[in-house]
Order: structure tokens, then C-alpha cells, then sequence
């Protein structure tokens, strides 16, 4: 792998030292969340190595279908062509490097490049003719390539050429999400978020539910999270947990255990119960939409969720009836973006299947609290007098752990200058 895949500049003696000054036991220190070159070196060690959540194939469902996606210095565009398969490209033009696609999504043909004509077709292949004006063969001059992989429907891409390994992930991951029918679903309504924190703390939030009590009511209602960190509690979430997989076996899909751990080094596919008598994840736990996957088949509710998640910019909740998925952009040290997408049954209809007034609020609300609260950590932990203070040994464990994964992923690539090992 190079030193330097995506061209961002830093000082890597100076990223050394700070992942060295890391206590473990605690946050990181204020330079991670503040400093705009920690977040070059976040971008070129992390976001250009790591296999990205791009969107979901449900979304470009036909031909011609296509979604663009910009991350860092680099635009994507996703694809499915004639043959029904879909293929990722850079959003940059073999001439003068023009973007060809400068809307979020659209359907065509083709892509032709506004600057000067150039025309590609859905598979990449330049139509124009170039021999005898360019002196290279038009079959030379072709759309570079991103690399994809569709996860039962979730789609990944990696700017390198030479990402992470991914194999076990999307193993476990696919067989996971398969009932969940991601790829029969639709787009019900998104919501896009620009969330003055930097990435890391988001995900952060992500990994515990510390904070629910104060935070999150309605997420409360619907789940054991919080009940699961009381001891006094803890028998009753084990009792519980144990007759859903009994529901879950009957089912014929995968069961989960009461603590929501990581299933793997950066992901996570796990299945929970709801609270007893909860059907979804709706205000009051009753149903919000028409049933998905294996449940539409057998018309029967698993009274669970599936939770994914996967470093850097990944997390669904899949219920029987939608799903909730959220993908983080970086945008700069202390933004990012974020989307929030909610899907349901391709062939539900708004207003007779499914209300958005009852769909969303759900993980709406929950969402928006969190952007609340971490855009006051962002302020808090930018102040001069900010020191990291303890993690919790019982509550915030999974924060400790993508925190060691992170600074792991930053010692991981060789300074510049130094020759990748053989």
C-alpha cells in the first residue's frame, strides 16, 4: 500500500506523537477533534484505506439509475447498467479531469462530460473516438474503475486500490442482513444533516448509550439498553433476550445476546430484541409499514431490530416493517455531514401503507438529539482547558474500542519516504 493514496499532507512525526501521548482509558486528546491536519491524516489513513458505506442498491433500482456521492477530494458515482449490475467510478473525466455528474442522482444512457462533450457509456467505456485526434485509443481511455461490493443490498465502496480486508465483514454482514429484504426496499424519505462535530466524535456517541437516559425518551421506550447496564435489570433483559432468539431460531434467521458487542475488528451485525410488546421501532412500537424480507414471506414479526454497524461512517437499525440507515461524511476537523435514509417495502404506498408522520419520528428525533449533544462536545472539548476525562468500565467498553481501532488505523501506514513492506 502507499504511503500516500489521496495526496493530503501532514506532518507525520507530529501524528506519531500525539497517537503516542494517547492514555488508554479515556478520550482522545483535543488535537484528534480540533486539528485540521489530524483530519488530513484521518482522511488519508482512514476515509482513502477503509471500505465506505456509499448508499444502498435499492436506490439506483433500474437501469441507467445512477447516485453520486462526494467524499474528501474525491466524487463517485454509482451505476447500475443494462445488464443489471451495478459499477462505481470516479467522477472525473479522461480529458481534462472535468466532474461528469454534478447532481446527486439521475438515470441516463449515458455520462457525458460538460466541459467537452466526452460521453461514457453505463459500463465506463468511452464513446468518443480518439485515435486520430489524441493519438490513444478510445479503449484506452475509459472511466477509472472505484471498487464495489453490494452486502445484501448495501452497497460499499474503497478509494484505494489496495484497501482493507473486507471478506470476513461482508461474510458476516451478508448473512446477517439477507432477511432483512434491503434489496426489495425503496427510499421513504431522507434527511440530510451538517453536524458541527467532528466524525469521530459522532461515531463515538454511537458506541454507547451512556447518554440515553438523559437524551434519548423516546429510544428508551422501545429497547433495553439502558435496562441491560443495571444489574438489578440484568436478569430480566438476559430472560427477555433468550425467548427472542427462541423467536428468532423459529424464524430461521440469526439470533443476538444481550450486549450488542462487536462482531468483528471494525463491524458489528447484530439482532436485539424491541421491549416486550414492541413490534418496530415507532413511538408506541406498533407497526409503521408493510413487512420486509423474510417477514413478509411468513407474515410474522420477529419483535426485534437489527443493529449494523461498520467503521468509519456506517450504522442501520433494521426492523421488520423499515430501516434506518446513516452515513457521515467529513467534511472538515469539526463538520461533517450526515445522511439518514428510511426504507420500506419497494411496493408500499405512502399515505396507505406507510405515513411519514408515524414512520419517522422514531429515529428522527433520536438522530437530532444526538447531533445536539455531540455538537456541544465538539464546543466543550475545543476549549483550551479540555482534558480527557475517564471512560466508563461497564457503559462506554465499545468507545474504548473504536478508539483503539482508530489510532490503530493511524499507525498503520508508513511515514512518507518509507518503503511498504514486502
Amino acid at each position: 500500500m502507499s504511503a500516500r493514496p489521496s495526496g493530503y499532507r501532514y506532518d507525520d512525526q507530529r501524528v506519531a506523537e500525539l497517537v503516542g501521548s494517547y492514555r488508554p482509558g479515556g478520550p482522545l486528546p483535543r488535537a484528534f477533534y480540533v486539528d485540521p491536519e489530524i483530519f488530513q491524516a484521518d482522511m488519508d489513513r482512514v476515509w482513502t484505506r477503509y471500505w465506505l458505506y456509499a448508499g444502498h442498491a435499492c436506490q439506483i433500482p433500474n437501469p441507467g439509475d445512477w447516485m453520486m456521492w462526494a467524499i474528501g477530494h474525491d466524487s463517485v458515482v454509482l451505476v447500475r447498467g443494462r445488464d443489471g449490475e451495478v459499477r462505481a467510478f470516479h467522477n472525473t473525466c479522461r480529458h481534462r479531469g472535468a466532474r461528469f455528474c454534478n447532481d446527486e442522482s439521475g438515470h441516463g444512457r449515458a455520462f457525458t462530460c460538460p466541459y467537452h462533450g466526452w460521453s461514457y457509456d453505463l459500463t465506463g467505456r468511452l464513446l468518443n473516438r480518439t485515435q486520430a485526434d489524441f493519438g490513444v485509443p478510445e479503449s484506452q481511455l475509459g472511466l477509472h474503475p472505484v471498487k464495489l461490493r453490494d452486502t445484501s443490498g448495501v452497497l460499499w465502496v474503497a478509494l484505494s486500490d489496495d484497501p482493507v480486508a473486507f471478506d470476513a465483514a461482508h461474510e458476516d454482514l451478508a448473512a446477517r442482513l439477507k432477511h432483512q429484504g434491503l434489496h426489495d426496499a425503496k427510499v421513504a424519505v431522507a434527511k440530510r444533516y451538517t453536524v458541527r462535530a467532528n466524525w469521530k466524535l459522532v461515531f463515538e456517541n454511537n458506541r454507547e448509550c451512556y447518554h440515553c437516559p438523559g437524551a434519548h425518551p423516546e429510544y428508551n421506550k422501545g429497547t433495553y439498553d439502558v435496562l441491560r447496564a443495571l444489574p438489578r435489570h440484568a436478569p430480566e433483559v438476559l430472560r427477555q433476550t433468550e425467548l427472542a432468539n427462541i423467536r428468532f431460531r423459529a424464524l430461521g434467521i440469526d439470533t443476538g445476546d444481550a450486549w450488542s458487542t462487536m462482531t468483528g475488528g471494525f463491524w458489528r451485525a447484530h439482532r436485539t430484541p424491541l421491549m416486550a410488546g414492541w413490534k418496530t421501532q415507532s413511538l408506541d412500537g406498533t407497526p409503521v409499514a408493510p413487512l420486509m424480507g423474510v417477514f413478509r414471506d411468513k407474515e410474522t414479526w420477529s419483535d426485534g431490530t437489527l443493529r449494523t454497524t461498520v467503521f468509519p461512517n456506517f450504522w442501520q437499525h433494521a426492523s421488520d416493517d423499515h430501516a434506518v440507515a446513516t452515513r457521515i461524511t467529513p467534511v472538515d476537523a469539526t463538520t461533517c455531514s450526515i445522511d439518514v435514509w428510511w426504507f420500506v417495502h419497494k411496493d408500499a404506498v405512502e399515505g396507505r401503507d406507510y405515513d411519514l408522520a408515524r414512520l419517522m419520528p422514531f429515529w428522527q428525533r433520536t438522530s437530532e438529539q444526538d447531533w445536539f449533544i455531540c455538537e456541544a462536545n465538539q464546543l466543550g472539548v475545543s476549549s483550551s482547558r479540555y482534558v480527557p476525562g475517564p471512560y466508563s468500565r461497564t457503559v462506554e467498553q465499545n468507545v474504548q474500542h473504536f478508539v483503539d481501532w482508530y489510532l490503530g488505523e493511524l499507525s498503520a501506514v508508513p511515514p512518507a519516504g518509507a518503503k511498504a513492506a514486502e
